[in-house]
């Protein structure tokens, strides 16, 4: 891997780092206990029941989507063929949950997680060409 690519790694790593803790804040804690309980001025809104538990699941896959991208790409810097493609596939795991993650900020008005998943995207993208090259010979 070439400098470039380790600083993107290392970016990554604490970017997805603290991503996870606040996807895990949010969507496994704030978002299930605050659903149809807490609001303004005594208006509560009507939430669907399974809002609180799809929520939590939610968080718990993209969480360890984001824990297994981030063992994988540490093996993309080992020099064996096999561990080094699992970091590629932790790559396009780590990449889609920043799409999902993306489109969920826009949506919601929940800038926070765009912000996120627009840094993670940058970092994870000076590490797409190392990833995907082929060796050379």
């Amino acid at each position: 891997m070439t400098r470039l690519s380790t600083v993107a790694l290392l970016g990554a790593m604490a970017l997805m780092l603290l991503e996870t803790i606040a996807m895990v804040l949010f969507f496994c804690i704030a978002v299930p206990m605050f659903a149809g309980g807490i609001a303004f001025e005594d208006e509560v809104a009507p939430t669907p029941r399974y809002l609180p538990y799809g929520s939590l699941l939610v968080g718990m896959v993209m969480a360890g989507v984001n824990g297994w991208a981030a063992r994988g790409l540490w093996a993309m810097q080992s020099s064996s063929p096999g561990k080094a493609s699992r970091g590629a596939a932790a790559l396009v795991g780590a990449g889609s949950v920043q799409v999902v993650l993306l489109g969920y900020g826009l949506l919601s008005g929940e800038y926070l997680f765009t912000l996120f998943a627009v840094a993670v995207l940058a970092a994870l993208a000076a590490l797409v060409r190392p990833a995907f090259a082929r060796p050379a010979g």
